[in-house]
C-alpha cells in the first residue's frame, strides 16, 4: 500500500487538445510536492460507434485506430512533461468510462486532476462531463483546470479558500492551509455575504453598526475554521477577506488574483451518490485559476 508521500498526482487526459492545462498543472504540482505523475487516458470508442451508427460516423475500426494513435500521442506528451519538469511520469491507457477509470485510481492518488474540455453532443451523451462526475464522486480532493487557464502565468504566490462555516468548508480550510504550507504561498480566506436583514431592514450602509457587525461575525467564522490547521502550520501567512456580493461572482473575481481556489462541496450521501453543489459547479466552469474541490468525506 502506498504511503502518503508516495501517492502520485493522478490526472485524466482525453488527448483531444483541451487537457493541456490540466496536464501541465498536474506536472507542476507533482514537481512542487515531490511526487510522481500518473496520467490516465480512458475512452469508449465502441460506445461512440454504437451511438453514431447510421449517422455517417466512422466505423469502429477507424475509431479504434484513431484511439490507438491518440494514446501514443499522449505518451509522447507525458514523456516530454516528465523531462521538462524533472519528474517521474507514466501513462495508463484503459478502455471504458473516463470517470470510472479515474475513480478506480483514487485510492492510490494524492489528488485527482481533471480538465473541463467542451465535448460535442454525441460525446457528451455517451461520456457525460468527466470533471463533474469525478468531482462529485471522488473520495480524494479533485482539482479542476479549465482549458483557458494559462498555468504558466499562475505566479501570484497566493491561493484562496472559500469558507461559509459548514463542515465541508472547514475541511476545505484545512486542505488550503496544508497546501499553503507545502508551497509557501499566502492564503486568502474568503467569506461572503449579500442580503442580510437586521431588525427587518436589509443592510446596505457600509459604515453602519449592522454592516460592521456582519463583517466581524464573518471574520470570526474564518478564524474558527482556520484555527485547527493553523495550529499545526503556524508559519502560513493568512489574509482574511470578507466581501459583500453573490458567492459565485465573488469567488470567480478572487480567482483572477490567486493560483488556486479551494472549495468545499456538500454531498448527498454515499448510497445514492453525491451531487456536486451548484456553487462549486458554477465556480469550476468560470474560474480563472484551477479549483480544488473537497468534502468532509475526503482525506
Amino acid at each position: 500500500m502506498a504511503t502518503e508521500q508516495t501517492r502520485p498526482v493522478v490526472v485524466g487526459a482525453d488527448g483531444g487538445g483541451t487537457d493541456g492545462a490540466a496536464l501541465r498543472w498536474a506536472a507542476m504540482h507533482a514537481r512542487t510536492t515531490g511526487r510522481r505523475l500518473l496520467v490516465v487516458h480512458a475512452s469508449e470508442p465502441e460506445a461512440l460507434a454504437a451511438r453514431a451508427a447510421g449517422a455517417g460516423a466512422p466505423d469502429i475500426t477507424m475509431l479504434l485506430e484513431a484511439e490507438e494513435t491518440r494514446g501514443e500521442q499522449i505518451r509522447d506528451r507525458v514523456e516530454a512533461l516528465g523531462e521538462e519538469f524533472g519528474i517521474q511520469a507514466s501513462v495508463v491507457v484503459e478502455r471504458g468510462s473516463p470517470v470510472r477509470a479515474l475513480l478506480e485510481h483514487q485510492q492510490e492518488a494524492s489528488v485527482l486532476v481533471v480538465g473541463t474540455g467542451r465535448k460535442g453532443p454525441l460525446e457528451e451523451f455517451v461520456l457525460g462531463t468527466t470533471s463533474i462526475g469525478v468531482a462529485a464522486h471522488a473520495t480524494v480532493a479533485v482539482v479542476v483546470v479549465n482549458p483557458e487557464v494559462d498555468v504558466d502565468s499562475l505566479v501570484h504566490d497566493r491561493i484562496a479558500v472559500a469558507v461559509d462555516g459548514s463542515d465541508d468548508s472547514r475541511v476545505a480550510a484545512r486542505a488550503a492551509v496544508e497546501y499553503a504550507a507545502v508551497t509557501g504561498k499566502k492564503l486568502v480566506a474568503l467569506s461572503t455575504w449579500y442580503l442580510e436583514v437586521v431588525d427587518g431592514y436589509v443592510v446596505t450602509e457600509p459604515d453602519s453598526p449592522e454592516w460592521q457587525k456582519i463583517e466581524e461575525d464573518r471574520r470570526a467564522v474564518l478564524q474558527d475554521a482556520l484555527r485547527p490547521a493553523l495550529e499545526k502550520h503556524p508559519g502560513v501567512d493568512v489574509e482574511l477577506a470578507v466581501r459583500r456580493g453573490p458567492v459565485v461572482s465573488s469567488v470567480v473575481d478572487l480567482s483572477r488574483e490567486v493560483d488556486l481556489v479551494v472549495m468545499g462541496s456538500r454531498g448527498m450521501g454515499s448510497v445514492r451518490g453525491r451531487l456536486l453543489g451548484s456553487v462549486s459547479q458554477r465556480v469550476m466552469r468560470s474560474a480563472a485559476s484551477p479549483v480544488a474541490v473537497v468534502t468532509a468525506t475526503r482525506r
